[in-house]
């Protein structure tokens, strides 16, 4: 996205601002104000490099209000009126969101987007042909969720993708770091988890998990942590 910073906040509004100068990075100017309606807590560029895909942002609510509903909503950037509109919102996810992360897209022809709720949900986004959609309208897409994990049976406050997309690592209010990856059928499962104080968990009896494949992978946790990004990002 080059030197460019997107911001959300409580009143609703994401901000995008840009960098004219990369030697002078005081200075910041605002390039786009877009409508969430809902209070927001989180927000991820889709790291996408490829032409094909035009640059996206995804934005979380935790507005937990009764008629607040859907918190996920997706915003597409239109090259021909130089402005983000919305191209979905993720109607399935009604609970407060506390992060969100678009993992990063090597060759992919779909989108890959983790959400921190009161659970882990995975999400794959497939544009839909664009003759199958209004011309010069925004990107529509076929919205799937392929993993849902109440393994920390409590809230869920950070996700975040290694640098390849092929492992999501996750924090929850249970005081530990979960690695999940898919394997070759495209089944997500538990890889590994991490205590507060950085020591493994060993075994693999733990409640609410439904694909206890921890044993044989504890000794390359700290591998498959590697290339993961740690902490927020918001760039």
């Amino acid at each position: 996205m080059g030197l460019m910073l997107a911001t959300c906040s409580a009143d609703g509004i994401v901000r995008i601002y840009e960098a004219p100068d990369v030697m002078n990075l005081s200075q910041w100017s605002l390039q786009h104000e877009i409508s969430c309606k809902l209070s927001c807590s989180c927000i991820s560029w889709n790291p996408s490099s490829s032409r094909a895909h035009s640059p996206m942002i995804a934005v979380g609510s935790d507005d937990s209000s009764p008629n607040a509903m859907a918190k996920v909503q997706i915003f597409e950037y239109n090259e021909n009126t130089r402005k983000y509109a919305k191209a979905e919102t993720l109607m399935t996810v009604t609970d407060p969101v506390h992060d969100i992360a678009f993992a990063p897209n090597l060759g992919r022809s779909y989108h890959i987007l983790a959400i921190a709720t009161k659970d882990v949900r995975i999400f794959t986004l497939k544009p839909v042909r664009k003759e199958l959609t209004s011309s010069g309208g925004p990107t529509k897409f076929e919205i799937h969720i392929v993993a849902q994990f109440d393994n920390h049976n409590s809230q869920v406050w950070r996700v975040s993708w290694n640098i390849t997309g092929t492992v999501l690592a996750s924090s929850g209010d249970d005081g530990c770091v979960r690695l999940w990856k898919a394997n070759y059928m495209d089944n997500w499962k538990c890889t590994g988890i991490l205590k507060g104080n950085g020591s493994p968990v060993n075994g693999s009896s733990q409640q609410g998990n439904p694909n206890p494949s921890l044993g044989s992978n504890i000794p390359n946790l700290q591998n498959s942590l590697n290339g993961s990004s740690a902490g927020r990002k918001h760039s």
